[in-house]
């Protein structure tokens, strides 16, 4: 079939459809729907140019401003998160409840609300969850995280419990109980590892008011409230043992008491010093009141092992499981003139058997020079290492036979332990006992000082035996 057939047939089909079916296009209706038809979508094409779609972000339900789409909205909350626990390394989280509601808006309307990060960091809630340090009922820090926690304790207990191929450690554990819960908390109240250990190791400080009574000096009252003199003068700044106190005065007792006690038990092996002896010798070829070293002393040592129980580093119980001697000391010996005159160390002195027993440290710290021939002079006693106002005791029980002003030893005591037994003790800043006085072993006698010949705070310790020196280290346990 052809094109002009087509037409043809066309033609003849259009010719018997009613045309009654059709009504014109003049109609009232046509025009009137056409021109609604025509405004709404010119409507539409002005209301989509004039808006745009946007979201509402609701905290708690109350309408907060307008972002673009609910993932804008998430990722600024996310980006606030990340910021806040940004100090501690942490995303910090909100209880906040965050909602999105889209919409279409005015674009004037939407450049007002819109919403900035900086806006809503405001408005948004956050917290961080750390883990606080609880030691007796008080919260001494709020750490990142439990890790943190039990490393800062961890870390604390080596300083004091030190594991070596010498020093065995059988166990370690704190004596007070700490404890550490999960709590929520600002970014700026968690406190870093670094601080919290200076914490624990400076002490909890304990600040108290004292009154100052009737005689009341320094030493008294560090004496009364078991503190040392220096103690007392530093919570007291500006104040000297030689600045005047006056009765009903207020002064400050400042004192550190540790966070925490490190209980520490193990088994120690290492080498120690035997002090040498010195022998003296009467010796007629020598000028009465001169002294000649015959041969010179040296130390010896030996290699101990002991069990021990330690608080914060320090022995409280120390008990000696083996001694082997590496190397023997060898005496000093002295040849000393012959004495024209009796020797005496005291008035009323006892004299006997010389059998030293018995004897007690006057004071437990350091030895900073040994009995004997030390740096060209002979010295015959101990310094035994000491603050300023520290107590020391009496080394056995006995009498004080000499209690004041002894030249080179400054403040000295002597007492007379029986048997030909006597101790001194020197450069005392205060003496506590007088002449003819009964003491007993233990039993306070002065205050360490620096008065006479001497060159800083500390006691010198002699033990003489019917009128001579010996060492006292061979006679202490």
């Amino acid at each position: 079939m052809n094109y002009k057939s087509l037409k043809e047939n066309f033609l003849k089909s259009v010719k018997k459809f009613p045309t009654s079916k059709f009504k014109s296009w003049k109609s009232p209706k046509i025009i009137v729907g056409g021109i609604t038809l025509t405004t709404l979508l010119i409507g539409g094409a002005i209301y989509l140019q004039v808006t745009v779609s946007a979201t509402v972000l609701l905290v708690n339900d109350q309408q907060i401003g307008l972002v673009s789409t609910p993932e804008d909205g998430r990722k600024i909350i996310q980006s606030i998160l990340a910021t806040k626990g940004e100090l501690v390394g942490q995303v910090a989280k909100t209880h906040d409840k965050i909602d999105y509601k889209t919409l279409r808006i005015k674009k004037g309307v939407f450049l007002q609300n819109q919403l900035s990060e900086k806006e809503l960091q405001n408005l948004v809630s956050t917290y961080i969850e750390g883990y606080e340090l609880n030691i007796a009922n008080e919260t001494i820090a709020v750490l990142a995280s439990k890790e943190d926690l039990d490393h800062v304790l961890q870390t604390y207990q080596e300083l004091y419990a030190m594991p070596s191929e010498n020093n065995k450690i059988s166990s370690v554990e704190f004596n007070e109980s700490p404890l550490s819960k999960q709590v929520e908390v600002q970014p700026e109240e968690i406190t870093s590892f670094d601080k919290v250990l200076t914490l624990l190791k400076e002490g909890k400080q304990s600040k108290k008011e004292y009154v100052v009574q009737p005689n009341d000096s320094w030493w008294l009252i560090a004496r009364k409230n078991d503190m040392k003199t220096k103690e007392v003068l530093a919570g007291n700044p500006g104040k000297t043992e030689d600045s005047t106190l006056q009765v009903g005065q207020k002064i400050n007792l400042v004192s550190v008491i540790p966070y925490l006690t490190v209980i520490s038990k193990g088994v120690y092996t290492g080498t120690e010093t035997i002090p040498f002896d010195v022998v003296s010798k009467t010796d007629y070829n020598v000028a009465s009141g001169q002294t000649v070293v015959k041969q010179q002393g040296s130390d010896g040592s030996k290699t101990v092992t002991y069990s021990y129980v330690q608080e914060n580093g320090q022995n409280v119980e120390r008990k000696v499981l083996e001694e082997t001697i590496t190397r023997n000391p060898v005496n000093q010996i002295i040849a000393k003139g012959p004495s024209r005159t009796p020797v005496t160390v005291a008035y009323s002195t006892s004299r006997g058997s010389g059998e030293v027993s018995g004897l007690g440290w006057p004071l437990r710290a350091g030895i900073n020079s040994y009995y004997g021939y030390r740096w060209g002079s002979f010295h015959t006693g101990i310094d035994i290492a000491g603050d300023k106002g520290d107590p020391f005791i009496a080394a056995a029980d006995g009498k004080v036979t000499t209690a004041g002003w002894g030249g080179g030893f400054g403040n000295m005591i002597l007492i007379d332990h029986g048997n030909g037994v006597v101790t001194r003790y020197g450069h005392a800043t205060k003496l506590l006992v007088s002449v003819g006085q009964q003491v007993s072993k233990g039993q306070t006698i002065g205050l360490v000082g620096s008065t006479g010949r001497s060159t800083g705070p500390h006691l010198h310790f002699e033990v003489i035996v019917n009128g001579d020196t010996v060492n006292p280290l061979n006679h202490l346990p």
